[in-house]
């Protein structure tokens, strides 16, 4: 469907194999499909649990009550990338990765600035959605689970029924 990337956020080879099967880049998760596909895969993300136990290890130690929406993102360590496969990746890859890690440890760079993206024709506001302040969506800011359910305009939902 004239997909020049795909990524995805499932433990399954699914979406890795059928872009290297067409030849589509992919950013896979929780590990790297390097392996499987050599042609297509550019990089991973995934979730490091040891930043979460040394958390709750110390509130336990110490008495303290463990924070049930502990949330880490990059700069704790929680998320990391694997390696960039270079043989795939556009030239200047990783110095806009680095770039973006660097943004994103200063507080500079939000992955749901909402003045990247229009839901409806129209930027979002707190009035739309109560995550919203600041100019962007707080993911994971206010609750430890994953919470994106905005359909945001010109991306098309393979599937509505949910």
């Amino acid at each position: 469907r004239n997909c020049v990337l795909i990524s995805q956020h499932a433990d399954s080879m699914g979406a890795p194999g059928a872009c290297e099967a067409a030849g589509i880049p992919n950013v896979s998760y929780n590990g790297s499909t390097y392996d499987a596909c050599p042609e297509t895969f550019i990089v991973s993300s995934a979730i490091n649990w040891a930043p979460y136990y040394m958390y709750i290890t110390k509130c336990f130690s110490t008495g303290a009550d463990i924070n049930a929406n502990w949330c880490g993102g990059i700069d704790e360590g929680s998320v990391v990338l694997t390696g960039i496969n270079l043989d795939v990746a556009a030239e200047g890859t990783v110095e806009a990765i680095n770039k973006a890690i660097a943004e994103f440890k200063a507080g500079t760079l939000k992955v749901f600035n909402t003045a990247n993206f229009a839901v409806g024709g129209k930027t979002l506001t707190t009035e739309d959605n109560a995550l919203v302040s600041d100019g962007y969506f707080h993911e994971s800011e206010k609750r430890s689970a994953p919470y994106f359910d905005i359909q945001i305009d010109g991306i098309t939902l393979l599937n509505a029924e949910f």
